[in-house]
């Protein structure tokens, strides 16, 4: 299948229109985001792709976007994650629930089974398409693309003769972002996490505009990224932009200003974690990555075996004052990560309460 054969038309001109994606099986997140953006009937919303999966609650997030849909005004556009159940009996299931929690595991507690309890993956897929036919239902005819008068919004990707695109890429492309085309329309994309695309060495898990063509990546890496978030970008009537996200991350409060002065900070995402490590102690380990200046990096982070990062790293220290309040990713020995203001980095322990 290509984008040609399965796309959908909508005008949004003069309506605010809420735009999110890769919500993963978190419809608390999502009805938090449209809390803080006053989402009326008045405006349009289009989630962008993978409402379901790799968070806990896939079985209600279809059922959310559902009702959602009837109100007339949303609308959903197909996700590599969304497709699963067309996917149950595919060879790389059994290991892909090894390692992501999915909505299968979730039809199972339903169903009070297990894997073992199937003699063939063939039965599995039999047996949840039976009983879970109506979730089936609300996914399988998603679009692939949604394209306005300005925006096109696709999952992952479109190639230059966006409706030749196929299927799978449109679902999968997994760098587009990066890559330049001629489209007169903006693309707005999902899927990869914004913050795989690190600009000045700032991890930040915020929208990206890209400054050089007309691409926007809205996947704020929710249930994906130790930090992540729910991103939305919301189109106002006169068709200016404005960001905002949501989370559910502990909040602590700045007990001690800190400043860490002036820094040139290094971040390293997915899928670049190969380090050279050298001499260090149980806080920081010096290392080098690839073409970079040599950094320090915690050394929780590190795996020396492999002589790997164990996740994205950023060796940023956030300046902070005291009364604000932040995110409070983990607790590391003597430091703690957190988040601000979508951007990630390290503060001292002692600063927070």
């Amino acid at each position: 299948m290509r984008i040609k054969d399965n796309y959908l038309k909508l005008n949004i001109r003069n309506k605010r229109t809420i735009v999110t994606s890769d919500v993963h099986g978190r419809p608390d997140l999502l009805e938090q985001l449209l809390k803080k953006v006053d989402f009326s009937h008045e405006d349009i919303l289009i989630i962008n792709g993978d409402i379901i999966d790799k968070g806990p609650d896939s079985i209600q997030m279809i059922t959310y976007v559902e009702r959602l849909m009837a109100q007339g005004n949303v609308y959903v556009t197909l996700g590599n994650c969304d497709k699963i159940f067309d996917e149950l009996e595919e060879a790389f299931l059994y290991d892909y629930m090894e390692y992501r929690y999915t909505i299968v595991h979730e039809m199972l507690k339903q169903l009070g089974k297990t894997l073992d309890d199937y003699t063939s993956q063939g039965e599995l897929a039999k047996e949840l398409r039976t009983k879970f036919e109506h979730l089936h239902n609300v996914m399988k005819d998603l679009p692939l693309m949604i394209e306005t008068e300005d925006y096109i919004f696709v999952h992952a990707g479109v190639d230059e003769d966006y409706m030749e695109t196929t299927e799978r890429d449109a679902l999968n492309m997994p760098f587009f972002y990066n890559q330049p085309h001629q489209l007169e329309k903006t693309v707005i994309v999902g899927h990869f996490p914004a913050c795989n695309f690190v600009e000045q060495g700032v991890y930040h898990h915020n929208i990206k505009i890209h400054p050089n063509h007309n691409t926007i990546a809205i996947d704020g890496g929710n249930q994906v990224k130790t930090s992540g978030q729910l991103n939305g970008l919301i189109i106002e009537a006169d068709g200016t932009l404005h960001t905002t996200f949501v989370d559910d991350y502990e909040q602590s409060m700045v007990i001690q200003s800190f400043d860490p002065g002036f820094q040139t900070p290094h971040s390293f995402t997915y899928p670049d974690y190969s380090i050279t490590a050298f001499e260090g102690d149980e806080y920081f380990t010096y290392c080098e990555h690839g073409e970079h200046d040599g950094c320090m990096v915690k050394t929780e982070f590190i795996d020396f075996e492999a002589q790997r990062l164990k996740d994205d790293y950023t060796d940023y220290f956030h300046a902070v004052e005291a009364g604000a309040f932040v995110s409070v990713i983990h607790h590391y020995k003597g430091y703690v990560l957190i988040k601000k203001n979508g951007i990630v980095g390290f503060v001292p322990e002692e600063v927070l309460e």
